[in-house]
């Protein structure tokens, strides 16, 4: 899809003007645009920011992103879950329990204003809702248990054609062939698979990760 097909010749300029704060994608676009009205605007610094950007893909520098560390030594490729993911995990389990408690203290508050002595007030229902929503939304964070004890002790090794896998979701370690290496999209994220083994996944509209995935994967059955 190309973002910029309706914009006036005027909106474009703007737009390049302003292309560094552009994603990879709308800069590809923009690009693409350009060139299709062969207008008179240098398109020498957008063109750099995106080679720029594709050469961070090639060297797997938007992984971090994803929550993974890329290494590879000799003919082995390794691929562990980032401190820095380990750390956002840890801290989204903290506070999705922290507003689930909050949210839970509020509903019994609710309960009593209707069937204890809790006096009833507008204000407590406006009060007593935005905290249980909270609540909510903190029980939605929980989810991050789940992903947190399945990639803590997470690794990825690859060397020739076998892929060696350590994951909380199972005991030991799986192998598994290097041509069971797979991209799949499932609702509108791109999954890398080895074989059943979800190896990690992203959103299948960033260009940038997409790309990226794709490349590690790229990177791994030429490492043979």
């Amino acid at each position: 899809m190309n973002l910029y097909k309706n914009h006036t010749l005027r909106e474009l300029q703007v737009i390049l003007n302003q292309s560094a704060k552009l994603t990879y994608a709308a800069q590809c676009n923009l690009l693409q645009e350009l060139l299709a009205r062969s207008v008179a605007l240098s398109t020498i610094q957008l063109e750099a920011q995106i080679q720029e950007k594709e050469t961070a893909i090639q060297s797997l520098s938007y992984l971090n992103d994803l929550g993974f560390v890329y290494n590879k030594d000799g003919n082995t490729i390794t691929i562990k879950r980032s401190p820095r993911s380990t750390m956002m995990d840890v801290i989204a389990i903290f506070l999705g329990l922290v507003l689930f408690l909050i949210g839970l203290v509020y509903f019994w508050h609710m309960f009593a204003m209707f069937f204890g002595d809790n006096a009833f007030t507008l204000s407590k229902i406006f009060t007593y809702t935005l905290m249980i929503s909270l609540g909510a939304i903190g029980f939605k964070m929980l989810g991050g248990v789940n992903r947190f004890l399945d990639y803590n002790s997470f690794l990825l090794l690859q060397s020739g054609s076998i892929i060696s896998v350590n994951k909380g979701s199972f005991k030991g370690t799986q192998e598994v062939a290097l041509t069971q290496l797979n991209l799949e999209k499932q609702s509108g994220e791109l999954i890398l698979y080895a074989g059943s083994i979800e190896i990690m996944r992203c959103t299948a509209d960033n260009l940038a990760h997409k790309k990226t995935v794709a490349a590690l994967m790229q990177k791994m059955m030429e490492n043979q």
